[in-house]
């Protein structure tokens, strides 16, 4: 009997099962890494904004330079008060300085014995000593102020005796009362212009009767700086007369001190270079006051003293038509704040600034950047602008006038 045939048996290959689980798991995988990729794409980090100058960083006032042009042999330089130096002419060799010698002595004695304006400070008593030495540079010809033993000066008369008709017997008997002796004194002298940064300056003596006492145009116009930075000082050299109890009526030997500005400072002469004067002027320029500073040393010829007087005068007075008043007024566009997934930001100044340049003066802008500020911000702080010219540094804060838009997602997922 035969048997009926049986129906095939079908047996599913262990090969498709193998691939489907592996197409799943390279999915899975896919997945992961997009997933990975996007994450890696919303939350990494991306190019901080960029603050940038739109305004030149170095630019120069228009007008023709102060160009000094001082005699043979002399040495000139003009600076402005809180900017520096802004002209100097002739070889600055350190040259005698005379009686200029007494801005720093006086400067000496007044930061060790302080006053305030309208103290008259200690009393300095007069010795036989000091009547000794009036006596003999009296019969030397040097500039003297009569004294007396016995006779009580306060420190304010001395000072007065000392830079006023420039009492070269004041300046040393305040030397002695305030350091015992006049080696100690000389040697503050010295180390306070080596504090100041008068690396071509040496003092031989409190006066500048000694030639050995030596200086530059450019190094006096740092004393006379901090000297008049001292209103006791400053209103004692803008003096054109002082009464001492003794002496009298005495008068300054600065001849131009009440015109023109100028409000002292001090003059100088010896025979081994010439006629010296350091002045202070005051100037109003747009409302601004001003405070120039000039310096010549070792004018020769038959009248000294009344060449520097009538240079320096001149050398100021022109100084003076060259400045001009820089003013950067608040809400100015200064900068721009950019990014590569932004559209550029423009950024402008939050308070104005205002100071005084001259001709030929060069003028720097710098901005730095806040480490963080708020993007998001209609308008935010990023960061702040200096801009100086010679010593002087000014600040401004900066702002943006818009919004700095943050990465988009397509921009995250297609820049690296």
């Amino acid at each position: 009997m035969r048997r009926s045939p049986q129906p095939p048996i079908y047996r599913v290959r262990r090969g498709g099962e193998h691939l489907r689980r592996s197409a799943a798991l390279a999915f899975g995988v896919l997945v992961v890494l997009v997933a990975g990729w996007v994450a890696f794409a919303l939350f990494r980090s991306v190019p901080a904004p960029r603050l940038s100058l739109t305004v030149p960083a170095n630019s120069t006032i228009s007008g023709t330079p102060l160009s000094p042009t001082p005699s043979l042999g002399a040495q000139e330089a003009v600076a402005i008060s809180g900017v520096g130096t802004i002209a100097v002419a002739g070889e600055q060799t350190p040259t005698p300085i005379a009686s200029l010698t007494k801005m720093m002595s006086a400067l000496v004695l007044l930061r060790d014995h302080p006053l305030s304006p309208g103290e008259s400070g200690p009393s300095v008593p007069v010795t036989a000593a000091d009547v000794a030495t009036y006596r003999l540079e009296a019969a030397q010809g040097d500039s003297v102020v009569k004294v007396q033993a016995g006779e009580q000066l306060s420190e304010v008369q001395a000072l007065e005796g000392a830079l006023i008709p420039s009492g070269d017997n004041v300046i040393q008997l305040l030397a002695t009362w305030d350091a015992a002796n006049t080696a100690a004194f000389v040697a503050k002298m010295n180390t306070l212009a080596r504090t100041l940064g008068m690396d071509r300056t040496h003092y031989a003596g409190p006066s500048g009767v000694n030639p050995a006492s030596v200086s530059t145009a450019t190094d006096q116009l740092r004393l006379a700086e901090e000297a008049m930075a001292n209103p006791v000082f400053a209103r004692i050299v803008s003096m054109a007369e002082v009464t001492l109890p003794i002496a009298g009526v005495q008068y300054n030997v600065d001849a131009d001190l009440g015109s023109d500005g100028i409000d002292g400072i001090k003059t100088g002469w010896v025979p081994q270079s010439g006629g010296c004067f350091v002045l202070a002027a005051k100037d109003d320029l747009q409302g601004t006051d001003v405070s120039v500073l000039g310096a010549v040393l070792g004018e020769q010829g038959a009248s000294p003293i009344p060449t520097a007087l009538s240079t320096a005068k001149r050398l100021v007075l022109t100084t003076e038509k060259t400045l001009r008043v820089f003013h950067l007024p608040a809400g100015s566009s200064v900068a721009v704040l950019t990014a590569p997934y932004a559209s550029r930001v423009r950024v402008v100044s939050t308070s104005p600034i205002s100071f005084v340049g001259w001709s030929g003066a060069h003028v720097h802008f710098a901005t730095i950047t806040r480490s963080r500020f708020n993007g998001a911000a209609r308008t935010a702080r990023v960061g702040s602008l200096t801009i100086s010219i010679g010593h002087e540094r000014k600040i401004t804060g900066l702002r943006t006038t818009g919004q700095l838009l943050g990465p988009s997602l397509g921009w995250r997922l297609t820049h690296l």
